[in-house]
């Protein structure tokens, strides 16, 4: 990464990059205002792929400097695609600058699902740096939408593969016991499960609620097979319930038992 004083014109600020539902203009004002009188501002955030620097961060700078009639801006340039600067802007303004709306948080959460909509939750929570609740909603209503494909599976932060049952189960803080919460834009005073620094909850607790889903009948019994951390007792557990949840007077209860109690009597029989 270096600073270096960039071109307008050279800055590519229509790629897709700007999360953000609307730019603010009464910001850009008073920035441009604030610049004109000397005061010296940080530099934006531009991603260079060998061809275009894309902005990544520092819109309403690059805009106030624009309407002062400047010719170049101050950049931190590094190396990447649209691809690198949009993961940064997606989370850009969290904890600085102008604080994102309610608006702007579902819009970078819309437009990650639309990106990469075979990331897990949690995976998009943390890249758009919100809770995972929220990542959540939006999953459902697009797809409701057909704005996104249904996934068989998502890729958590670990690079594994979960089925996608999970992802549409509630974890952690909902969006409306937070600063995320439809009535409200203010900061978040601390981290609790759910928001940002621990979003969607762990892999290990993302695979403990799947065991639960699938011994619930919530999810598929075959999805077992995808769990790395699924142990015997997790298939046999699984087994038991689903006989459990059997009415007593379904023929295939009897059929079921009595393949269990074969399968027993031949792990007892002496080998031959």
């Amino acid at each position: 990464m270096q600073t270096q004083d960039l071109t307008l014109d050279n800055i590519d600020i229509y790629g897709g990059t700007q999360t953000r539902v609307e730019t603010n203009d009464d910001a850009i004002n008073s920035y441009a205002d604030e610049m004109a009188g000397g005061a010296v501002f940080p530099p934006i955030t531009v991603f260079y792929d060998g061809a275009k620097y894309w902005l990544a961060d520092g819109f309403h700078r690059f805009l106030a400097v624009q309407r002062n009639e400047a010719e170049s801006i101050a950049a931190e340039v590094h190396e990447g695609s649209r691809t690198d600067a949009l993961r940064h802007a997606l989370g850009a303004n969290s904890t600085n600058g102008i604080y994102r709306s309610n608006a702007d948080k579902r819009n970078a959460v819309e437009i990650a699902l639309e990106e990469w909509p075979n990331m897990s939750n949690s995976v998009i929570a943390e890249l758009c740096r919100v809770s995972g609740d929220l990542v959540r909603r939006n999953r459902i209503a697009m797809e409701k939408m057909e704005r996104i494909a249904p996934q068989e599976s998502v890729t958590g932060k670990d690079g594994k593969q979960y089925p996608t049952g999970i992802e549409q189960q509630p974890r952690g803080k909902s969006e409306r016991s937070s600063s995320e919460g439809e009535g409200g834009g203010g900061r978040s005073s601390g981290k609790g499960k759910g928001e940002f620094g621990a979003p969607g909850g762990s892999n290990a607790e993302i695979e403990q609620d799947a065991k639960i889903m699938i011994r619930n009948g919530e999810i598929k019994h075959s999805e077992l097979d995808k769990l790395n951390s699924a142990t015997a007792l997790d298939y046999a557990d699984t087994a038991i319930n689903v006989l459990d949840r059997m009415k007593p007077e379904d023929p295939r209860l009897k059929e079921a038992i009595g393949r269990i109690e074969r399968w027993l009597a031949n792990q007892k029989a002496p080998v031959v």
